[in-house]
């Protein structure tokens, strides 16, 4: 009986990289299963797509909220530029697939990694610190740049021959395009941005509602910041006000019963939510918001209606829309 091939669990986002990777695991008689994690600060959209493309297995997966948010709040291994815990991410993510792994039985862990391709999270150091807080370090092997690092597991025991892995380092991606081309990968999305986390105003905007909710703060909330404009009313109610349709249509998605919702009914306008932990909406935040919600309606300097809805009961207060000096006041 001929030996079954190894089986790799591959962490997959969809790029060039991480398509590299896994046609160069497939090229060597591995068995790859592809894995994308995520969070409201990143989604699977691009890892279907490339997966269903190219014929990869993929299991789409969250990651753990508590542990997530933990690292959030203070990731051992600090931040990048923003609120971005690059290392520590990259850390928890190995760590989960490490234990999906075991529970599986995959032989080992892959990543599209390359060795100095981003200046905080994939430098030797970088790559280091990822494996030892993950737990997993000697089972995860990174196919564009393994001659450069040490070798793994998989490599030592024959899974995998270290001769047809890659030295690809640095931030040049011609290799890997000239690869591409070669193994006609020709679909493929261009590098960089898709994290929020590395923005510097979404940054400041999250962690201004972090140090507001503190221990209440969760997923939701996160999910919640990426749509509309957002307000800090006193006593840490949070208004978000829808900016188009589309957005409109996403907060009443993610509308949770205990939310006010808001809406003008004499003129045109947006969808917002109102909302507090720790008490009742007081009547002085429900006029604020009236105001608020009537200053992105089509007003033309008149007064507005705005209907607000409870699970228990509705509330029409007439407003003028508030002035710009006013929103700015309570933005987040």
């Amino acid at each position: 009986m001929k030996n079954k091939p190894p089986k790799a669990l591959l962490l997959f986002s969809g790029g060039l990289d991480s398509l590299l990777a896994g046609e160069i695991l497939r090229r060597n008689n591995v068995q790859v299963t592809c894995l994308t994690f995520t969070t409201p600060f990143f989604s699977a959209e691009k890892s279907v797509s490339a997966a269903r493309l190219y014929n990869f297995p993929l299991i789409i997966a969250p990651l753990p909220e508590k542990a997530y948010i933990n690292i959030l709040i203070n990731p051992p291994h600090g931040f990048g530029k923003h609120m971005n815990p690059c290392i520590d991410c990259h850390a928890l993510m190995l760590k989960v697939a490490g234990q999906m792994m075991e529970e599986r039985g995959y032989d080992f862990l892959a990543t599209g990694e390359v060795l100095g391709e981003r200046p905080k999270s994939q430098t030797s150091a970088a790559l280091r610190m990822v494996d030892a807080a993950s737990g997993y370090a000697d089972y995860i092997l990174r196919p564009l740049s393994a001659k450069l690092l040490p070798a793994t597991a998989p490599e030592r025991e024959g899974l995998v021959n270290r001769e047809n892995l890659l030295p690809i380092s640095g931030r040049s991606r011609k290799e890997q395009m000239e690869l591409a081309k070669k193994w006609q990968i020709t679909t493929y999305p261009s590098p960089g941005g898709g994290c929020p986390l590395t923005e510097k105003f979404f940054s400041l905007k999250l962690r201004r509602l972090m140090e507001a909710f503190k221990e209440h703060f969760s997923f939701f909330h996160a999910a919640l910041l990426r749509v509309g404009r957002h307000f800090l009313l006193p006593q840490k109610n949070h208004l978000v006000i829808g900016r188009n349709a589309h957005e409109n249509k996403r907060l009443i998605q993610l509308r949770l019963p205990s939310m006010l919702l808001l809406n003008p009914i004499n003129v045109k306008g947006p969808t917002a939510l109102l909302y507090s932990h720790d008490a009742p909406v007081v009547m002085e935040n429900l006029e604020i918001s009236a105001k608020f919600v009537a200053r992105y309606s089509d007003h033309e300097n008149s007064a507005v209606r705005i209907l607000i809805t409870s699970p228990e009961d509705c509330l029409n207060i007439v407003t003028k829309p508030a002035h710009p000096a006013e929103l700015e006041k309570f933005r987040i």
